[in-house]
């Protein structure tokens, strides 16, 4: 399923950007579900696309044509072939998912070549399931390059069955750093786990024993399969730490104040890129957001060139000549001494309340 999936993908990926080269033809939905049907199916080639399932294999059309507008649009990465050695997944929508399903067990049926299939969920989740199971609208598998299979279900469900943080009426400015991931203006410090670096040893190791494998092997493909396991555990690891951080957060404060930072811009330091994306500012950010909306809680940003680290939190002074490498300093004015990313957290507070206020 997921390899047909992926062919007609690529397939009518580049036949799309064939026709736009030759003659700037711009090829529709239409366009290609006539080449998939009237081309691809007739095609020997392709014989084994007969047994697929049509309406889900339309729908990698649709995906395609969806990451082709998306660039265009939303300016996001060009389409990309895909590959069987990357994470591939497939859409199912609601016409394809099978009519019978009750969820009195931990099984679900999609398409006829999927079957009762047993499935691994939270109880939480599984009670959602049974509660709403009249309110899929899709279905995704995705099989990850160490050969995990996942199914993310959409469904219909009341706003109020996201909601688990109590209102407090209480603020809080935070500061996200690369020595510790998180800083709030009450002095409380979320520590960086550095997850990649205590794997770094392993996977340094693992990819030297890659290299010395024989290119097509069952060796080498199991070999590869053991360094995509070690990259998802430490993915899996980061992702539990930011939403545990972002609970803490929300179970204690209604509205969080934090710098509107350029993330792609500090990726292109080549100094800051690696740890950045260790700690995940970017996936930080979009938790928060998400959990605040549905908790009817707020995020306030504040301007990136904002110099909170610069300024005094008591009096106002700024230190022009402040390093990156400086941790702590005093202010000449008020004589406090100040902890640089406390310091910055209280500014981006004071700034915050400002911004709100107008």
């Amino acid at each position: 399923m997921l390899g047909s999936y992926r062919v007609v993908y690529n397939q009518t990926l580049a036949l799309k950007q064939e026709a736009y080269e030759l003659n700037k033809t711009n090829l529709s939905l239409c366009d290609l579900s006539k080449y998939f049907h009237g081309t691809m199916l007739k095609d020997e080639k392709y014989s084994w696309l007969k047994k697929q399932n049509t309406k889900v294999m339309k729908q990698a059309i649709r995906q395609m044509l969806t990451a082709y507008d998306n660039f265009f649009k939303l300016h996001k990465g060009f389409p990309k072939f895909k590959s069987k050695k990357d994470k591939q997944s497939a859409l199912f929508s609601l016409e394809a998912i099978s009519k019978k399903n009750t969820f009195e067990t931990k099984h679900i049926s999609l398409i006829k070549s999927l079957k009762n299939i047993k499935f691994r969920c939270s109880d939480l989740y599984f009670k959602r399931l049974q509660t709403y199971k009249d309110s899929i609208r899709s279905a995704t598998l995705t099989k990850t390059k160490s050969g995990n299979y996942f199914l993310s279900i959409l469904m219909d469900i009341p706003q109020n069955e996201f909601v688990k943080f109590k209102n407090t009426n209480k603020q809080i400015g935070i500061d996200l750093g690369i020595k510790d991931f998180v800083i709030t203006s009450d002095g409380e410090v979320f520590e960086n786990k550095h997850l990649f670096e205590k794997q770094e040893r392993k996977l340094k190791r693992l990819q030297r024993q890659l290299s010395r494998k024989q290119k097509g092997s069952n060796n080498r493909n199991k070999q590869r399969i053991r360094i995509a396991k070690v990259f998802e555990r430490i993915t899996n690891q980061k992702e539990n730490y930011i939403h545990s951080v972002v609970n803490e957060l929300l179970t204690y404060y209604d509205t969080i104040y934090m710098e509107d930072l350029n993330v792609s811009g500090m990726m292109k330091n080549h100094s800051l890129a690696k740890p950045i994306q260790e700690v995940g500012f970017y996936r930080f950010k979009s938790v928060l957001q998400s959990k605040v909306l549905a908790n009817d809680k707020q995020v306030v940003f504040i301007d990136r060139f904002y110099p909170s680290s610069k300024t005094c939190s008591c009096c106002g002074y700024k230190k022009k000549d402040l390093k990156l490498t400086d941790r702590f300093w005093a202010c000449p004015k008020c004589n406090i001494k100040h902890d640089r990313d406390i310091n910055a957290a209280r500014n981006i507070l004071i700034e915050g309340q400002r911004v709100l206020c107008g």
